[in-house]
């Protein structure tokens, strides 16, 4: 034990969820699967509602400005069968 006080330590990012999500989706081996049935596959995560709406649409711009980590949201495009050189059309289109 210290004799000092130790500062308190980080909760960890509110986006932890999120990106942790697509991550672990990403990677799976059956990702394309579980791709079919997303509602079911998020419901394991602490998601926040927009952030839940975000994957589920998927809404690429949305997932972005909610923090997700961009390779992340690469992934998780790619992962939706979509074209690599479409990405940066895809998230720099108007709403």
């Amino acid at each position: 034990m210290s004799a000092y006080p130790l500062p308190a330590l980080p909760t960890g990012s509110e986006r932890y969820a999120i990106n942790q999500a697509i991550f672990e989706l990403s990677w799976h081996p059956n990702a394309r699967a579980l791709l079919a049935d997303k509602a079911s596959f998020l419901a394991g995560y602490p998601l926040r509602p927009e952030e839940r709406e975000a994957l589920l649409r998927p809404d690429w711009k949305r997932l972005l400005a909610l923090g997700v980590l961009p390779n992340l949201v690469y992934r998780y495009y790619a992962l939706h069968g979509l074209a690599p050189e479409s990405f940066p059309k895809a998230i720099a289109a108007e709403d």
